[in-house]
């Protein structure tokens, strides 16, 4: 036997939790200086992400964000969870407004998207396809900073709500024209009807079931705060889990399971949970692991088409927003806070087009380069943009 056999070897194992202790450390440090000059932590985060990831030192790859994906996961399951127990079904009704304005500004903003992409000469189903994707907000960005400055009031609601709505309709138009885009390039009816059907029908039952699951082990753990806790972990990593097995979207299934505890639990046997510090460890790493993926193209006619994009897609918001302010409780300038709140991009739907630029990888430079030059401006300035509005609304806490 080697005289040294009671030495480590290389590679280490377990290396894993290593990567895992030295990214939270580093990306809480990045969060809290942000934090200290008096801007959002989770800049902080997905810039030290993206030092360390691609667009820097290259130490954070691919294969490193992979052996992340449960601690990923499970951050971007419990933000998504949290929101959807934010959407007041009741309060939704109530406000009949707020739903003319949601689908006034996801319809003008696609139309813009739309026309922006054509007239830089991508086709037509390319340029559906991205301005679909183009329509969402980042619910875990937005969840992430509104939970951290503790805001709640009107513009805050509407923001959550918008974000919710806003990336579960793009998900849902975007599946839709992927199945044409299958059609396009394989053909087959079935395929066009079976994919669409599978994704949309799946995700938002899979979601149904996990919260029928939910509401009778709630009963019997009973309403105790760690029980409670424990439940609500245990459902968002079966959610989260399933989802992914199945091919399915973890963006409606935790959207619904939260949605269906809010305002399909009348007895209350699930109780309002907010992860807290929990969820903190989770969301440092899903933030930086965001960061490290970032991918910026210096091309002239993709930064130009990613400009004339983000403009659309701010018009597409913000014009029906204003326009129908007088009719809601907000007024012009509250409404002008929603609008810019509402700047995050979602990367969620990006999953959608990764998976249509894998298997016909013709749609690949149409639409990789513009729409992840256009993630990364907005995973900067959107979280800026999005505590401005949060403070200028007066809705945060007072030392947030």
């Amino acid at each position: 036997m080697h005289s040294f056999h009671y030495l480590p070897h290389f590679p280490l194992s377990n290396w894993q939790l290593l990567v895992s202790a030295v990214l939270l450390l580093l990306g809480y440090g990045g969060g809290a200086v942000t934090r200290r000059v008096g801007m959002p932590r989770v800049l902080g985060y997905v810039l030290v992400g993206a030092i360390l990831g691609d667009p820097g030192l290259g130490l954070i790859t691919e294969g490193v964000r992979n052996d992340l994906r449960l601690f990923i996961d499970v951050g971007l399951g419990m933000l998504l969870y949290e929101m959807g127990q934010r959407l007041d079904l009741d309060w939704m009704r109530r406000e009949r407004w707020l739903w003319v304005t949601a689908i006034a500004e996801m319809a003008l903003t696609w139309l813009l998207a739309f026309t922006v992409l054509t007239l830089f000469h991508y086709t037509k189903l390319e340029s559906s396809l991205l301005a679909a994707v183009v329509i969402s907000t980042s619910p875990v960005v937005v969840m992430y900073i509104v939970r951290d400055m503790g805001a709640d009031g009107q513009v805050t609601s509407r923001i959550v709500t918008l974000a919710a709505l806003n990336s579960m309709a793009a998900f849902v138009i975007s599946a839709s024209l992927l199945s044409w885009v299958h059609f396009s390039y394989e053909g087959g009816v079935p395929t066009v009807l079976f994919h669409s059907l599978y994704l949309l029908a799946g995700s938002f039952a899979l979601g149904l079931i996990v919260f029928l699951l939910y509401h009778g082990l709630a009963r019997w753990f009973g309403k105790g705060d760690a029980p409670q806790l424990v439940l609500a972990i245990g459902m968002v990593l079966l959610g989260v889990g399933l989802a992914d097995a199945l091919n399915l979207s973890v963006l409606c299934t935790l959207l619904t399971v939260g949605v269906l505890a809010k305002n399909a639990n009348p007895r209350r046997f699930i109780r309002h949970i907010e992860f807290g510090v929990t969820a903190e460890l989770f969301c440092v790493i899903l933030f930086v692991s965001a960061g490290a993926a970032w991918h910026f193209y210096w091309d002239g006619t993709v930064l130009l088409a990613a400009g004339a994009l983000i403009g659309a897609r701010y018009l597409g918001k913000a014009i029906p927003i204003y326009g129908l302010a007088a009719l809601t409780p907000l007024g012009l300038s509250r409404a002008g806070l929603v609008a810019l709140g509402l700047t995050p991009m979602s990367g969620f739907t990006a999953l959608l087009v990764l998976d249509a630029t894998n298997q016909y990888h013709a749609l690949a430079p149409a639409l990789l380069d513009v729409f992840l030059t256009s993630v990364v401006i907005l995973e900067v300035s959107g979280p800026i943009l999005l505590q401005i509005a949060l403070v200028s609304a007066r809705e945060t806490e007072p030392n947030a």
